[in-house]
């Protein structure tokens, strides 16, 4: 409603009308009634009055009716602020989360048509949080289309050592767990590989733990020889650039994806909303 979005303009065209009202009477009661001169007075001063409190009244209830639709948009916008918050302290702990698996290299196993649901479970508020918080957002999406880069990477050189990989039938259970380790050795991290079962474990530094009576001397030498396939693997100078070049942008990701949910944790402290959504009207 015009006058409601354009009170004060209103106020000042209602004063003008008055006083043109009064100019107006006063006119008429000088120069076209002069032989009445009291009579037009009576009028100029009635109709001044009757046209003063008809405008009163117009813009008192007019001021009133906005008081209360502004109310009503402020509480909207609060309680709309406190979902957007709650849903941006859960991302900041998503994120986290993130950070810590890709400073593993972790391998998210992300499939094409719900890698974002993998990363982030989005809902009815994703759109909001892009119309509140655009820069988030951007930054947001900017780092989920990185990870999901990154884990394709990852899958092609799993794939690398997984294919130059010749495994026994014995040690075939292992390859799981031989492919990463490989893919860490190769990329000059990780202190090795351990592998568990049977109620023991070796390493591939040699130690072996307490069995607890429950393991079968096959399974312990089929991890020894999955352990010392690790231990002879020779890593191809490309496959270790590759490895490399991945642990470096797996450790550059988990830095983004720490000080992103830093930046969520902030956003979600702040007590004023900034634009407008369907949930939230413009202020």
């Amino acid at each position: 409603m015009w006058p409601l979005e354009h009170l004060i303009v209103a106020t000042i065209l209602a004063a003008v009308a008055i006083i043109a009202v009064a100019c107006t009477g006063f006119y008429l009661s000088m120069k076209k009634l002069s032989g009445h001169a009291a009579a037009g007075h009576v009028v100029n001063v009635t109709v001044s009055v009757a046209t003063t409190i008809i405008f009163a009244i117009a813009l008192n209830q007019l001021w009133t009716v906005k008081r209360d639709r502004d109310q009503r948009v402020w509480t909207a916008r609060g309680q709309h602020l406190q979902r957007l918050q709650q849903a941006l302290r859960k991302e900041s702990e998503s994120l986290t989360v993130l950070a810590r698996g890709l400073g593993e290299g972790r391998y998210f196993t992300l499939v094409a048509n719900d890698a974002r649901q993998a990363i982030w479970q989005d809902d009815v508020l994703t759109t909001d949080v892009e119309r509140h918080f655009p820069q988030y957002f951007r930054e947001r999406e900017q780092l989920i289309r990185r990870i999901l880069e990154y884990d394709g990477e990852v899958h092609r050189i799993r794939q690398v050592v997984s294919a130059s990989l010749h495994l026994t039938e014995l040690t075939e259970p292992y390859r799981s767990e031989l492919v990463p380790a490989l893919l860490n050795k190769c990329g000059g991290a990780g202190p090795g590989i351990a592998l568990t079962g049977a109620g023991d474990s070796y390493t591939s530094s040699g130690a072996r733990g307490t069995p607890s009576g429950s393991g079968s001397p096959p399974q312990f030498i089929s991890m020894r020889e999955a352990i010392r396939t690790f231990e002879q693997y020779r890593c191809a100078p490309d496959l270790s650039r590759a490895c490399q070049s991945l642990l470096d942008l797996a450790d550059d990701l988990a830095d983004a994806a720490s000080s992103l949910s830093e930046a969520a944790r902030s956003y979600a402290e702040e007590t004023v909303l900034h634009g407008s959504c369907t949930y939230a009207p413009a202020e």
